[in-house]
C-alpha cells in the first residue's frame, strides 16, 4: 500500500480506532480481496441508487476508499451497472480516507458529512468535481433508502452505541 497515507488532526486522535491487533490480520489479506468483499456489499446496500445512475459519475473512474486505522485501501470503479474492484496501481481518479469509525458515523447518519470533511477526518483527495459528487451524494442518501436488513441495521447501531460508550 501506498505510504501517502495521513494522518488525520489532533482532533481525531481521541476518536476509536481499529486496534492493531485487529489491523494486523487486515493488512495481511490482499486489497483486492477486501475490495471485492465492500463491492458486493455496496453493490446490495446501493441496489436502488445504482439503477437510478446515482453512481454513473465513477463510470470510467478509479475511486479508492482508504481505511486509515486498518491500514487497507479498496480501489473501484463503476462498470456497466454496478460498481466493480479495480486491482490495478494506475493512478486514481479520487481518494476517499478516514477511520472506520468516521466511516461508520457518516453511513448512519451520526455524524453530518460536512462536519467530517471540514474537520478533516474524512479527506477527499484527487478530482475536485468527482469529489463534491461523491460527498453530496452521500450527504443526500438516507440510511432508510439502504438495502440494509433490519437486524443488520439494529447490530451495526448497537455496537456503534457501544463503542461510544466505551470511548467517550
Amino acid at each position: 500500500m501506498q505510504q501517502t497515507i495521513e494522518e488525520n488532526s489532533n482532533t481525531a486522535s481521541s476518536l476509536p480506532r481499529i486496534p492493531p491487533l485487529l489491523a494486523k490480520p487486515l493488512q495481511l489479506i490482499p486489497n483486492v480481496v477486501h475490495t471485492k468483499l465492500l463491492v458486493t456489499l455496496l453493490n446490495h446496500l446501493f441496489q436502488q441508487q445504482l439503477k437510478e445512475g446515482e453512481f454513473d459519475c465513477l463510470e470510467g473512474r478509479t475511486a479508492a476508499i482508504r481505511l486509515i486505522d486498518g491500514e487497507v485501501e479498496f480501489r473501484f470503479t463503476k462498470g456497466r451497472n454496478w460498481l466493480v474492484e479495480h486491482g490495478g496501481e494506475g493512478p486514481l481518479d479520487l481518494v476517499i480516507s478516514g477511520t472506520l469509525y468516521d466511516f461508520v458515523q457518516l453511513s448512519l447518519g451520526r455524524e453530518d458529512p460536512d462536519t467530517l470533511f471540514f474537520q478533516r477526518r474524512i479527506r477527499l483527495q484527487g478530482d475536485v468535481e468527482l469529489g463534491l459528487e461523491v460527498k453530496n451524494l452521500i450527504y443526500g442518501m438516507e440510511l432508510d433508502t439502504l438495502s440494509i436488513p433490519a437486524p443488520l441495521r439494529e447490530a451495526v447501531k448497537r455496537g456503534v452505541a457501544q463503542l461510544n460508550r466505551t470511548t467517550h
